[in-house]
């Protein structure tokens, strides 16, 4: 590590349980700090209870038309499951419609179903007629050593303050599969999730390492276990060996859509895809910054010059072909970066490529950065600016969690005051107030979920969605219909589709939202200093305004 000096330790604390989210926000080693280390195959739950409107239509509900439920992602009112009834098997199965959302309150819920018979038994490989098995990998990862390097990036952070516990992760994994085989329809099915201790390490995975270690784990997983999907592909070698494998994955962050086309129907992730992220920069830059001066800029940069612009990112090869996007429509449009800057995802290497970074962004004469950065770059890199005196705009895609508060103010404040962007997140709400922790929560209301919870809940969100929109006859391709079929939902994670005017896709946010950085905000998140300020409209990357981007009306604070 390099000379720390540089940087403020009050600006460099991290809340107490949130350590590792600074390290969630680009995959590091995630699964290393936040899980247990678990015997072999270890279950954590099947979930009880049973599911709403098991056999019979709910109060209220209404029947309507027949229609084939086998087909992929059939679940029309009425349907009957599968083929017919075998001698000595129940009759097939039926699915109902039910009044109002599966899950009254919940704002991605799917409409209401219910079904009772026979759903087909062994419809696909890890299932059977009822259990759906999921695997969670848990890394090889040293965590000692991380915790050690945020401990030094963070400043105040102080690993005993960390609440989240082996056995806390575990029961909050537990509750939400029961909260899940609860509340969704699966017809007659529950999760049964595994966790392993993997080979892999993510550190590597994330490096474009690793790959020997993850495919064997995905064969481990295929074959040893026998599992339907695995929900902790948080790297692209494992989430791409798992495909391979066959098996329905959940987490690669940021790649591209002509990745997840590749890998369909296999690949899903709650993170947005590369590509919209770039086509959406792309269209603000061009249409809203490439032709207008500098308006938000501090000290060292003079604002009513034009823009020079440079674009930093990682150098994972999906990053630079979606950032590509970017930097050939400013070229096309005639107003060419001057500098394309990438840097490598090591987190040993992270504090000295900031440090280059900044010597190239302040001799160059850098106005404005366009900044797909994860967070650990961002809290060296905007030190260093600021010991150098030097404050650009900064233009942030919202990319590893840097669109949220609780990242944000780790940066170093007098430089982020400077920096702008878009979130595809709805509004943040208050800790304990989220999807996941009341999820969690009313399962298990008398101890407090993990602080990953919300992380957790988004993963197993898509799984469950895709199981009850798949119909009796689960099967990879009737749960890639399934989520084409989705009516959408809106709440705190933003839009939700995964078909937007006849384009089909793996993640599901593709609209976004403008929002600036006050440091003297008290941040509704956590009740400390420092917020960000987001527009009201969505946009689209086809339906950007016209004009300089709608930001600072008061000017930065």
């Amino acid at each position: 590590m390099k000379d720390l000096s540089r940087l403020r330790p009050s600006d460099r604390r991290l809340l107490a349980g949130y350590g590792p989210a600074v390290l969630i926000s680009v995959a590091f080693l995630l699964m290393a700090l936040l899980a247990p280390t678990v015997a072999p195959e270890k279950i954590v739950g099947a979930g009880g209870g049973s599911e709403p409107g098991a056999g019979v239509a709910a109060s209220g509900a209404t029947a309507g038309s027949a229609a084939t439920a086998g087909a992929p992602g059939g679940v029309a009112s009425g349907a009957t499951a599968g083929s017919a009834a075998k001698a000595g098997h129940a009759a097939p199965g039926v699915v109902q419609a039910c009044q109002g959302p599966q899950v009254p309150g919940d704002p991605y819920s799917p409409a209401c179903l219910t079904f009772s018979g026979d759903n087909g038994g062994a419809t696909s490989h890890g299932v059977d007629a009822t259990t759906i098995n999921v695997a969670y990998r848990v890394p090889a990862d040293n965590t000692a050593s991380v915790q050690q390097a945020i401990q030094q990036i963070a400043g105040k952070y102080n690993a005993s303050r960390f609440s989240d516990t082996p056995e806390s992760i575990t029961r909050t994994l537990n509750d939400l599969v029961t909260y899940f085989n609860n509340k969704f329809q699966f017809y007659g099915r529950k999760i049964a999730l595994k966790q392993y201790n993997g080979q892999g390490q993510i550190g590597q995975e994330l490096t474009d390492g690793g790959q020997a270690a993850a495919q064997s784990d995905a064969i481990h997983v295929a074959q040893g276990m026998g599992v339907f999907a695995d929900v902790s592909a948080l790297t692209q070698p494992y989430a791409e060996a798992l495909a391979a494998q066959k098996v329905m994955n959940f987490g690669a962050p940021y790649m591209s859509q002509e990745w997840f086309q590749a890998h369909a129907p296999y690949s899903w992730s709650f993170f947005p895809n590369c590509t919209d992220l770039s086509d959406e920069s792309a269209a603000i830059s061009v249409g809203e910054m490439a032709n207008q001066n500098v308006t938000w800029a501090g000290q060292g940069v003079q604002n009513g010059k034009p823009r020079k612009v440079a674009f930093v990112y990682p150098d994972n090869p999906i990053y630079v072909q979606c950032a590509k996007r970017v930097v050939d429509a400013l070229a096309k449009a005639g107003h060419p970066v001057a500098d394309n800057i990438t840097y490598t995802l090591d987190l040993s290497q992270l504090s000295q490529e900031a440090g280059s970074i900044e010597q190239k962004i302040v001799n160059d004469g850098i106005t404005t950065i366009g900044c797909g950065c994860d967070p650990i770059t961002l809290v060296y890199l905007t030190g260093d600016l600021e010991n150098a005196h030097y404050e650009p705009e900064i233009f942030n895609i919202g990319a590893a969690f840097t669109d949220i508060d609780l990242v944000a103010q780790l940066f170093n404040q007098k430089v982020w005051a400077h920096a702008a962007g878009v979130t595809n997140n709805g509004d943040v709400p208050p800790y304990g107030g989220s999807l996941g922790y009341a999820a969690a929560k009313s399962v298990d209301p008398n101890n407090p979920p993990a602080h990953i919870v919300d992380i957790v809940y988004e993963q197993l969100y898509m799984l469950a969605l895709g199981i009850q929109l798949a119909g009796p006859n689960l099967t990879p391709a009737n749960f890639q219909q399934g989520m084409f079929n989705y009516q959408g939902g809106n709440g705190e994670y933003g839009p939700w589709t995964f078909n937007l005017k006849g384009t089909t896709y793996w993640t599901p946010q593709h609209q976004y939202r403008f929002e600036w950085w006050n440091p003297n905000l008290i941040s509704t998140f956590d009740q400390q200093q420092g917020a960000w300020v987001v527009g009201k409209t969505f946009y689209s990357a086809s339906n950007t305004p016209p004009g300089p981007p709608p930001v600072f009306p008061n000017g930065p604070q």
